[in-house]
């Protein structure tokens, strides 16, 4: 028992035997709503004598973030609108082993809730969770906005250095109001969450650690936290350990000190196991400092600013670990799914490029290098030296934090779904760039960078050029050059299939006359901006959707092919698409001042004038989503059918799921208004993204995330189940590579419905 709470200070422990403990079956959660936090913290001493399992309150702040968050959806049923502001709750748990017994004492709680709900400071409302998938979805939430918290903008965020103490529940009300009081003197921000039937409640104030001046600050709070803890009988450790706070340990253990000191001797009289922690030898061993303690930021302070600024994600990163996620079903992080090797997370990851601009900066290197195409060429001839002489022999740690970022899918989900919002794709381009102004790009990038310049030319010729990609001589050059499986072209130019549809090409002057001559006809115009992959690879869907446009009274026209850069993006060609993205907007705002909307087919493409644009600082009107259009400009009512109810499943694009989800759920109630039943499916990644399952290092890893959530989906479904759908092109592309099957975008099947209403015939 000696060894518990020890943290490694007296021994290593190699095994234990633990005895367990099992689970209660049964779960409710009831969330308790007030207009205060403090109401919530005083009103928790009394949730207590209820006989609730846990009781855990969540301020302002934390809630705040979980509610402009995607995983408010899951848990919004239970937070009900309210013309009451909501500033704090109470998450109240109750578990038994016997349901009827757990429903009885969730009911008389209820009851008891609703006879004090127009008392001064208590709840005004309050929801239950029943079951443990309910509950469990309220947790998530709960956990997910506390990770949210060193997501917040700036370069202040919550550092956690006071964040378990811990007093008698009975004192938590008046102490926490101290504490808060003692924060806002200082002018602090803060989050506060925890336990309150444990007396713990977690504080993490913000502070930028960069700035020099910072760990005065923390010395001070700290100082005056402890003297706070010890007027209400507590501890500045209730939960965490004492680690690098142990300089406090004396004041709190008192005359039990030295008796401490004397076990750590009979253990370790070397003072050799994490020596400064808890206690040495002797009363005089030295204890860690709370404000001599190295720290991330007081490194990163030594990074160039404009390094920061290429690496800024990186070096959000806090060490979390949400993308060590086991789920296969969610989407972060594939790569570590597939491998299991955390170089290949976006923890790993932001880890090397952090020790990377370290490096560089130490070297005097003020920013990351990019080469333009010309510059490329001119150097040629010594990157292919340097890259001929790469061996082991010459370690070079370049080629460490290449080979994480080369197993990057570049699929978005860390930036939509980690809490601080680490964005791999965007820090791996920067690397990129860089790492080919020293070595050799290989073949395959210059192929990829150039296919959105070569599909028009190729579209010219297309009997010609699917020979060439499927025929085994083909096939092979391919492979010697890196890529395989390449998709062959639809058969048809895209500006033509629409001519032949009977729809136009967008014209601005055309647009400009129809706006002053037929204002009711011009606000049913829409230009569809093309991509290349649908465009070329699958005309058809392209077609279904001005097909689908015209059936909903609008009348599209297409833009004019214009690369649209993302290739270039994820291959780190980073002036090359700043160059061209510049030139694509300049086409775009032309569109957008006449004030006719623009939407795009396939999510990652359309993304791109949202995102990498955005971060490049390249000034770009809006082009919206299939769905964002859609929804934004039909009435209830507009589409309406009377055609049997089919269902349908939808498995979206990674970079869609988890940066537009709210996007993303528009899908369902435009189903609905056809009379159709959609459901968004939980699924991860596909292993396409974009190109990377053509590249040939990355087929088996391709296929392996491919086969971990989608494939077992894909072949199982049956007619019952419903129709599978898919919104990137990329997706039904991995589809039909190792399904062999032929999967449909969202518009096709709207398409087919609204043609079948038309004519009342079965879809």
């Amino acid at each position: 028992a000696v060894l518990c709470g020890s943290e490694g200070t007296l021994a290593l422990i190699s095994e234990a035997r633990i005895n367990l403990e099992p689970l209660p079956t049964e779960v409710a959660l009831v969330a308790v709503q007030y207009e205060s936090f403090m109401d919530a913290l005083f009103d928790a001493r009394e949730l207590m004598t209820h006989g609730a399992t846990s009781i855990e309150t969540v301020d302002s702040k934390v809630l705040n973030l979980a509610m402009n968050d995607f995983i408010w959806d899951s848990v919004a049923d239970y937070f009900p609108a309210s013309d009451r502001t909501l500033q704090g709750i109470n998450l109240v748990e109750f578990t038994d082993f016997d349901a009827a017994k757990l429903a009885d004492t969730v009911d008389q709680f209820r009851r008891y809730l609703e006879q004090v709900a127009s008392d001064n400071g208590r709840s005004f409302a309050h929801a239950i969770a029943r079951g443990r998938a309910q509950v469990s979805q309220v947790w998530a939430m709960r956990k997910r906005a506390v990770g949210l918290l060193g997501g917040v903008e700036g370069a202040k965020k919550p550092v956690a250095f006071v964040e378990d103490t811990c007093v008698p529940p009975e004192n938590l009300a008046p102490y926490i109001g101290e504490f808060r009081q003692l924060l806002d003197e200082h002018d602090l921000d803060y989050g506060m969450f925890g336990h309150v039937d444990a007396g713990v409640l977690h504080v993490r104030p913000l502070l930028d650690l960069k700035a020099p001046e910072t760990m005065e600050m923390v010395r001070t709070i700290t100082d005056q936290v402890v003297d706070l803890t010890k007027k209400y009988h507590g501890l500045l450790w209730g939960e965490h350990g004492k680690g690098v706070r142990s300089e406090y340990a004396p004041i709190f253990f008192g005359s039990l000190y030295p008796a401490i000191c004397q076990v750590k001797a009979l253990f370790d009289p070397l003072n050799r196991l994490n020596p400064g922690k808890i206690a040495g030898p002797t009363v005089d061993s030295p204890l860690l400092k709370i404000d001599q303690v190295p720290t991330r930021g007081a490194s990163d302070r030594a990074i160039a600013p404009s390094l920061q600024s290429s690496a800024s994600t990186s070096l959000l990163c806090n060490g979390n670990g949400a993308c060590h996620n086991y789920d296969l079903d969610d989407r972060m992080c594939p790569s570590w799914k597939a491998t299991r090797d955390r170089r290949y997370t976006p923890k790993g990851r932001a880890g090397l490029m952090r020790e990377w601009v370290t490096r560089l900066s130490d070297q005097g290197v003020q920013s990351i290098p990019s080469l333009s195409v010309g510059e490329h060429i001119l150097g040629a001839p010594a990157r292919i030296l340097r890259t001929w002489k790469k061996s082991d022999a010459n370690y070079d740690f370049n080629h460490e934090v290449f080979e994480s970022m080369s197993t990057c899918l570049a699929c978005k989900s860390c930036t939509g779904q980690c809490p601080i919002k680490v964005s791999v794709p965007t820090f791996r381009s920067h690397f990129l760039s860089a790492y080919y102004t020293r070595y050799s790009r290989p073949m395959k990038d210059w192929i990829v960078g150039t296919l959105e310049y070569a599909l028009p030319i190729a579209a010219q010729v297309p009997k010609l050029y699917n020979l060439l990609v499927e025929s085994r001589l083909g096939r092979g050059l391919f492979s010697m050059l890196g890529l395989v499986d390449s998709p062959s072209l639809s058969g048809i130019d895209p500006h033509r299939a629409i001519a032949e549809a009977g729809f136009q090409v967008a014209d601005t002057s055309r647009l400009l006359a129809m706006k002053d001559s037929d204002p009711e006809r011009f606000s049913r115009q829409v230009v569809v901006v093309q991509d290349a992959f649908t465009s070329y690879f699958e005309t058809n869907a392209v077609v279904d959707l001005f097909e689908l446009l015209k059936l909903l009274d609008f009348e599209p026209t297409l833009m004019p092919f214009h690369a649209n850069g993302k290739p270039l993006h994820v291959h780190g060609f980073l002036k090359w698409f700043k160059r061209l993205g510049e030139s694509n907007a300049e086409k775009l705002r032309a569109i957008d001042a006449i004030g006719v909307p623009m939407i795009g087919l396939d999510p990652s493409m359309t993304m791109t004038y949202r995102s990498e644009y955005q971060e490049a600082h390249i000034e770009t009107p809006p082009v919206l989503l299939v769905q964002e259009f859609i929804a934004t400009h039909l009435v209830e009512g507009a589409i309406a059918t009377t055609l049997p109810v089919k269902r349908f499943r939808l498995f979206a694009h990674c970079t869609e799921a988890t940066n537009a989800k709210e996007s993303l759920a528009l899908w369902k109630p435009i189903f609905a208004m056809a009379g159709q039943s959609l459901e968004i499916e939980s699924v991860g990644c596909c292993g396409m993204a974009g190109t990377y399952g053509h590249e040939k290092a990355n087929v088996e890893t391709s296929q392996t995330i491919y086969a971990q959530s989608w494939k077992p989906k894909v072949e199982a479904q049956t007619q019952s189940d419903g129709e599978i759908l898919a919104t990137g092109y990329s997706c039904r592309s991995q589809v039909k590579r190792f399904s062999n099957q032929t999967m449909r975008h969202p518009v096709s099947a709207l398409r087919v419905i609204l043609a079948s209403a038309a004519s009342q015939q079965p879809a």
